[in-house]
């Protein structure tokens, strides 16, 4: 995934050895940074608060769906329709 090619760009381009100074450590501090934002999208990460969300979203479907289906009075008020 992106997180996964972006830490290896990183960890080649300290080991090419290219960069130096200042550059390098202001364009490593930036990737640095992408590379936490894309950590938060990654499947690898247990902590993945967008795969979170999708879960509690989806169990709160879920539940919202089981309600329904016992809820006599709201089967009674959408057949009125």
């Amino acid at each position: 995934d992106s997180y996964d090619e972006l830490t290896r760009l990183m960890l080649r381009i300290e080991s090419d050895e290219l960069w130096k100074g200042k550059e390098k450590t202001t364009f490593m501090a930036y990737m640095g940074l992408m590379q936490q934002y894309h950590k938060s999208f990654s499947k690898a990460n247990g902590d993945n608060p967008v795969q979170q969300a999708i879960d509690a979203l989806k169990s709160h479907g879920d539940r919202v769906d089981d309600f329904y289906d016992e809820f006599q009075e709201y089967k009674d008020m959408e057949d009125m329709q």
